[in-house]
């Protein structure tokens, strides 16, 4: 992963068994980010989160993002972005939201 810039990004793909309605439920119940569902034409349903001014999440659904080819429209999908320094605390408190909601196969992307 480069961490030369300001601004990071990194993503990650993994396999849930739960709709994206259920996560946002299960990551607002576990905390400590708030959580809301938005809808777009071209990702869909996806839920994001605004952890710090410093910070943004968001989970898409692979089948409901358009540009994506087929092939490639299984499990979710999650975009993580923030300043270099809140990089380890974004990422160990999202990796721990995947757990509680049981996600398998977590790749970064």
């Amino acid at each position: 992963m480069d961490h030369q810039g300001l601004n990071e990004g990194w993503a990650y793909d993994f396999v849930c068994t739960r709709p994206i309605g259920a996560i946002l439920a299960a990551f607002n119940a576990a905390g400590p980010w708030q959580w809301q569902r938005v809808h777009s034409d071209f990702c869909g349903d996806y839920v994001r989160c605004r952890p710090t001014g410093r910070a943004r999440v968001r989970v898409y659904q692979r089948c409901q993002f358009q540009a994506w080819q087929p092939g490639d429209r299984g499990g979710f999908y999650a975009e993580l972005e923030s300043e270099l320094d809140a990089w380890p605390e974004v990422d160990q408190v999202f990796r721990h939201l995947l757990q509680g909601i049981g996600a398998k196969n977590i790749t970064e992307s």
